[in-house]
This record gives structure tokens, sequence and C-alpha cells, in this order.
């Protein structure tokens, strides 16, 4: 995706966390990768397509020495200020995740949320995340369920408006583990969540905990959202 899309994005982006629906996905999505990142303090980690540093911001906070990549200057100042109001110490570079600027074996943990869905060659993205990870280092992916009620709405919205996800790859679970394995990384874990559908209304998301847990019992695998660890084949 053009770096300019993003550019467009950046004022904006951290709204929707700040949505009663917004708050609540995330909550989900974090303990998700927060979880299966199973993080160190002290450790090295590179947040890539780190946009404005939401999951940067609480890898820090756990006392987790954090690289940001993103191609959007006006996202990573974003991500700059929130540490700096934090007090917490971080390092931003614009680049790719095709082509990481950093050296290899340089971190311990490589995170990429909702990364893979934008780019045009997800294959080298992998390659470069096995790349810059030490050999016992990890991986952790969080992308959007193709198969999910989330992905259905985004594509029907994309019918009659352009949106940031006219352009993105819904993925599965499978697709998922093929991928990182081509490239060198061995799934361990994933965890499928956010199975309550988009629906704004407050009563709603009121008894929103006991909706998903009841859903997710249903259809465990059409959450909106899906997590994985891997780990460099040795």
């Amino acid at each position: 995706m053009a770096p300019s899309a993003f550019q467009d994005l950046a004022a904006r982006y951290d709204r929707w966390y700040q949505t009663p629906l917004g708050a609540f996905a995330h909550a989900l999505e974090q303990e998700a990768i927060v979880g299966l990142a199973d993080v160190i303090p002290g450790s090295r980690a590179i947040d890539i397509g780190c946009g404005t540093g939401i999951y940067a911001l609480e890898l820090a906070r756990r006392g987790v020495r954090v690289v940001g990549v993103d191609t959007s200057f006006e996202m990573l100042a974003i991500a700059r200020e929130k540490f700096r109001a934090a007090g917490l110490p971080g390092f931003w570079v614009c680049g790719s995740a095709e082509a990481l600027p950093l050296r290899s074996a340089s971190a311990d943990l490589a995170v990429a949320v909702t990364s893979l869905c934008f780019v045009s060659e997800p294959d080298q993205a992998v390659a470069e995340m096995r790349r810059v990870i030490t050999p016992d280092g990890r991986v952790v992916i969080g992308e959007l369920n193709r198969w999910s009620s989330w992905a259905l709405v985004r594509r029907l919205k994309g019918l009659v408006k352009n949106t940031i996800y006219n352009q993105a790859h819904f993925w599965s679970r499978r697709e998922l583990e093929r991928l990182l394995r081509r490239n060198g990384l061995m799934p361990r874990a994933a965890r499928v969540v956010l199975h309550l559908p988009p629906i704004r209304s407050g009563g709603f998301l009121k008894r929103a905990r006991r909706v998903d847990h009841l859903l997710k019992r249903l259809l465990p695998g059409a959450g909106a959202f899906i997590a994985i660890v891997a780990e460099g084949q040795r």
C-alpha cells in the first residue's frame, strides 16, 4: 500500500480505539498478542508496521526495549510523542516490512499486527522477520481473519465506498501458518479472538464479553483476529 494512504489515516487512526467497540476489540487483540509474545523485561523487540505505537507502547511498559518500524512519518511522529509523554525510551525507523533497515539477529522478538495484510510481498516480509530475530527468537503476528463477520462487513463497505480495507488481504489461519513455514518459521501456538460481530450499540456492548464467549464456543474459528507465535526452525 502507498505510504500516502497511511499519511491520510494517521491523524484519525487512534480514534477507533477510543470508541466502546474499538476498546473492546483492542483489549482482546492485545491480550492475545502479548500473551503469545511472552515478553521478558530487558529483551529487544521490533514492532513492524507499528503505526501510532499502540503495541510498541504496551511492550515498553513491560520493560521491553522497542524499535518501531513504519512507512509513515506521520504515524511514527505520533508514536514518538506517546513514548515521550509516557517517559519511555523508544527508537523509530521509517522503512518497509519487506526490507527492514535493521541488522540481522538484532531482536529477541518481532511483532507485526495487521501489517501483512497491507504489504505487497508477504513472503519477503516474513523472511525479513526471520532474519532480524536471534536464533532462539520469536515472531508474533496478528491478522484479520478472512472467515469472520468483521471481514464480511469490511468487504461490503468496500462495495459502496473506498476504504483502507479495499487494499487489504484477509488471511486464514492455515494461510498464515503456511506463510510462516515457507520462510523458516515454525508456528507454535495460535489464538482466534473477537467473535462478537461489529455492532456499535451501547446496550449490546454492555453484554459484549458474555456474547463473545458464547460465540467463541459455537464458532471457534470465526473470530475477527488471528494471532500466531512462531520460532525459527533449527
